[in-house]
């Protein structure tokens, strides 16, 4: 899975906590913890610490994130570590141009996988007049992907166009009070694992 517009690293550590197995909201408190009249204090030291104990971080992953600006890395990498799956993600500082060659890069090669981003939307009138060669950029490195499925948000209409392909699928959604497109880039499925069966 890789995100080549990472921002504060969102989608990558989601990705991370889902494969981890972490409960959502365990680096968190909640109001409710204070309704002690309807649920009891045990009862919340209970569900956490079997939640706890759920989590698996021996794994192995393949979970990416990119961005052009150094410092947002740098924030991705902390909020990683926050939330306790810093060694679950690679996070790099790199442009969206890369991103084929990075997939494609023998130590990260991978013949299917995900992209799910969300890219900048040009709210600001300076940033407008840089999003068609984003979203160029975007397309070309994507096109060589062809075993890879994309999934986007956007604000930005014109995003197809210069990504170069309709979506497969597109769902109008709301970030906020901003209206968003949210793109999916079907890829084909790989092929089922054959599973092993014991004799009996």
């Amino acid at each position: 899975l890789v995100d080549p517009f990472c921002g504060s690293g969102t989608f990558p550590i989601e990705a991370a906590m889902m494969a981890a197995n972490m409960a959502p909201g365990m680096n968190r408190s909640f109001l409710s913890e204070a309704w002690l009249h309807l649920i009891p204090k045990k009862n919340w030291y209970d569900a956490v610490g079997e939640a706890q104990e759920q989590i698996n971080l021996n794994i192995e992953t393949d979970i990416q994130g990119y961005d052009i600006d150094a410092a947002v890395v740098h924030s991705a990498r902390e909020n990683a570590r926050r939330a306790g799956v810093e060694e679950l993600i690679h996070f790099q500082q790199r442009p969206v141009s890369e991103l084929q060659r990075d997939v494609a890069d023998l130590k990260h090669s991978k013949k299917y996988g995900f992209i799910i981003t969300n890219p900048p939307y040009g709210e600001r009138l300076e940033d407008k007049k840089d999003l068609p060669q984003l979203y160029r950029e975007f397309g070309e490195s994507f096109k060589k992907l062809d075993s890879w499925s994309a999934y986007m948000i956007t604000s930005y209409e014109d995003a197809q166009h210069y990504i170069g392909k309709k979506a497969d699928k597109n769902r109008k959604i709301y970030n906020g009070m901003i209206k968003t497109y949210y793109y999916q880039y079907i890829g084909p499925k790989p092929p089922r694992r054959e599973q092993r069966t014991s004799e009996i």
